[in-house]
């Protein structure tokens, strides 16, 4: 059987991302579509737009099975994110994992894949980053080549991943179209990337953004929020906390915990107090996965003790997807609702979503919002 894995985000699902899996299906004509979905929160330390259950409800017309990403590799470093997903492709059984990049080639890829698995090189993008460079910049310093795209440096990881834990999944790419990857502004063209249509949504001119999605998702995104919506708690949490204890929290450099205390009191929004702590060793989207951390409670000694759950959890799926799960149940725990009995596997995702209820008043929780079945 072809079975097609597709790694996303979906925030939020758009008219880029149609293009993306019919792409996929043209490319392989796969008996099964699986996205692996990131739910609440996203891999750039952000709170998604709208909650995974929304979002799951309008892919599922398009791919056979929507499944949640676990929460500690969907807001994690590229490389952390692409492990997650990669095993949990395998696990559904995936014989292809296809991705979006801006090189649109595979070949290319694999020769920076090659270039990156060096002592040396390793050595010189850990140093550009102690400079201060994000990941993507410094692996692109690296290696001397521009692989500087978010979406590029996705796939080496995806590709990384398949070498190590599934090296029988074949990698394939699809050249992205459209305005890049993080371009805030919508474009003139069939295509915007999730961030500007997320701005035009936040910023109060959603019809605007409406060319550019299912219009019913859109209409359904009834709460928009974005990161200062968490600010509150975060604010309660750090002030509840001493140096000592601050320092325990995965990520948290030494040092760093002097900055959120010396900025938190006065601060009196997320933005303000991101942009106080901000230096160029410490970036935006570095920040905002430390303040997921920091309010989901990981620990460093969390993340090392970490194993991804045995159960993968389906969050939407139609027949085909039905039919597919009964074909390999034998082989993996699949968890289609949290109950007491399963609820052990998805602790983190649970409180992530309880988290996400409180600062935007949806009401769907991991226990009373059954998996979403599409005829």
């Amino acid at each position: 059987m072809i079975i097609n894995a597709l790694i996303t985000e979906y925030n939020p699902f758009h008219n880029g991302h149609i293009y993306h899996i019919e792409s996929s299906n043209e490319l392989t004509n796969p008996d099964v579509t699986i996205a692996i979905m990131s739910g609440q929160f996203t891999q750039r330390g952000e709170i998604a737009i709208t909650d995974k259950f929304t979002r799951a409800a309008e892919v599922i017309k398009h791919v056979d099975l929507v499944v949640e990403l676990p929460l500690y590799h969907a807001i994690s470093f590229a490389d952390d994110f692409g492990a997650g997903a990669v095993q949990i492709a395998d696990k559904l059984q995936a014989s292809h994992i296809i991705f979006g990049s801006e090189s649109g080639s595979i070949a290319t890829l694999s020769h920076a894949l090659n270039m990156l698995d060096d002592d040396e090189t390793d050595a010189r993008i850990k140093s550009y980053m102690q400079d201060g460079y994000t990941y993507a910049r410094a692996v692109s310093e690296a290696l001397g080549e521009d692989v500087l795209s978010a979406n590029n440096i996705l796939g080496l990881s995806y590709m990384k991943a398949i070498q190590r834990y599934a090296p029988h999944i074949t990698p394939l790419t699809i050249k992205r179209t459209g305005n890049a990857f993080n371009d805030p502004a919508l474009s003139d063209k069939q295509f915007s990337s999730a961030t500007s249509i997320r701005n035009a949504i936040l910023s109060g001119n959603a019809e605007r953004a409406r060319q550019f999605m299912p219009g019913e998702l859109l209409d359904n995104i009834a709460r928009p929020t974005d990161n200062n919506a968490l600010f509150a708690i975060l604010k309660t949490i750090i002030l509840t906390h001493d140096a000592e204890s601050l320092r325990k929290i995965y990520t948290m450099d030494e040092g760093l915990e002097h900055r959120l205390l010396s900025h938190i009191r006065d601060a009196t929004s997320y933005d303000e107090f991101l942009h106080a702590v901000k230096t160029k060793r410490y970036t935006r989207t570095r920040l905002n996965r430390l303040m997921m951390y920091i309010l989901l409670n990981i620990t460093k000694d969390k993340f090392a003790a970490y194993e991804i759950p045995n159960a993968v959890r389906v969050l939407a799926m139609n027949k085909v997807g039905q039919n597919y799960l009964q074909k390999i149940k034998s082989d993996v725990r699949i968890a289609t609702n949290v109950n007491r009995q399963n609820a052990h596997y998805f602790t983190p995702e649970i409180m992530a979503t309880d988290i996400y209820n409180t600062v935007t008043g949806v009401d769907k929780n991991d226990f009373n919002t059954p998996v979403i079945i599409r005829d």
